[in-house]
């Protein structure tokens, strides 16, 4: 098997900055190299970027958006031959332009979203304690905000909130809580004693009701410990090891069209080094038994 790699160097709109260095450090501490050596080919990373004719003075959520366009470009001419697509991002903001490409790749095709993650993700600029704007992209999939934001990235549809779970959660909002309570979207709380039974049935009934799905991974799932230079950590969280089963889990069962990792801080020194190296050991135990088994046929023109 074959995995195209896509980065998107960015935190935000910023080109570099903070997160936007975490895929950059994944290739530089020999992220190809660790996954050869578990049988997992790539092909040579391509980069998303935001060129500079294009960015606007108005809504910073439109740079995001035009930003997403172009890792969307990137993605489904990626997807074109069969195989899969790890994205490597800074921010999970970079979730609206990877699903845009899939829904270009796949026209027509049911699209569910794993979404694993301390936080939801899933306040509206209403519902928002913080106004940070990764604090939104389910919302957004989901048609609940960012009209700007969906429209700068082309997404063509909107997510139905059945074709959306949620796990490893450990931290919301008020507001963000009862606005997930009033939707279908599937909800596995980290601290559940029954998360892993739970976390497998939640697939199995979303993988039978979807043709593809994009699984999102931020890694302050993880616990602080495994992640030191996380800028929103979240206490009590997950081991790479048991995210890897999760995304293994979704990534062997042949729907998932791209696996999207987001979130690394590479600075901070030996805290960053041992993120780097956390992240580094969650790809290569979970990504082994990666299929996606879509005949080309199915592709979009």
């Amino acid at each position: 098997m074959t995995v195209h790699i896509v980065t998107v160097p960015y935190r935000y709109d910023e080109y570099m900055d903070g997160l936007g260095r975490g895929p950059v450090a994944l290739l530089e501490a020999g992220l190809q190299d660790r996954l050869r050596a578990v049988g997992v080919e790539t092909t040579e990373p391509q980069e998303s970027t935001l060129p500079e004719e294009e960015r606007v003075q108005g809504p910073i959520a439109a740079n995001i958006g035009t930003l997403g366009r172009h890792t969307a470009e990137l993605v489904c001419k990626s997807l074109a031959d069969g195989n899969p697509v790890l994205v490597l991002a800074g921010d999970d903001t970079a979730s609206i332009g990877v699903l845009s490409g899939v829904q270009q790749a796949f026209d027509g095709k049911r699209i569910g979203l794993v979404w694993i993650d301390a936080h939801a993700d899933f306040n509206t600029p209403e519902t928002t304690f913080s106004g940070i704007l990764a604090g939104m992209p389910v919302a957004i999939v989901a048609g609940l905000a960012g009209p700007i934001w969906r429209e700068s990235a082309n997404l063509r549809h909107t997510l139905p909130t059945d074709q959306i779970l949620i796990a490893g959660l450990r931290s919301t909002d008020e507001k963000e809580t009862l606005l997930l309570r009033s939707t279908d979207v599937r909800v596995i709380d980290a601290k559940s004693p029954q998360r892993a039974p739970l976390f497998e049935a939640a697939v199995e009934r979303l993988l039978a009701h979807v043709d593809l799905v994009v699984v999102n991974v931020d890694l302050d799932v993880l616990d602080p410990q495994y992640v030191p230079s996380a800028s929103t950590p979240e206490a009590n969280g997950l081991t790479p090891r048991q995210v890897a089963w999760m995304v293994d889990l979704v990534a062997q069962r042949g729907k998932a069209a791209v696996i999207c990792v987001t979130s690394l801080n590479p600075g901070a020194g030996a805290r960053g080094e041992k993120s780097v190296n956390s992240t580094l050991q969650l790809l290569e135990q979970s990504l082994t038994h990666w299929s996606l088994n879509i005949e080309s046929s199915d592709h979009a023109d």
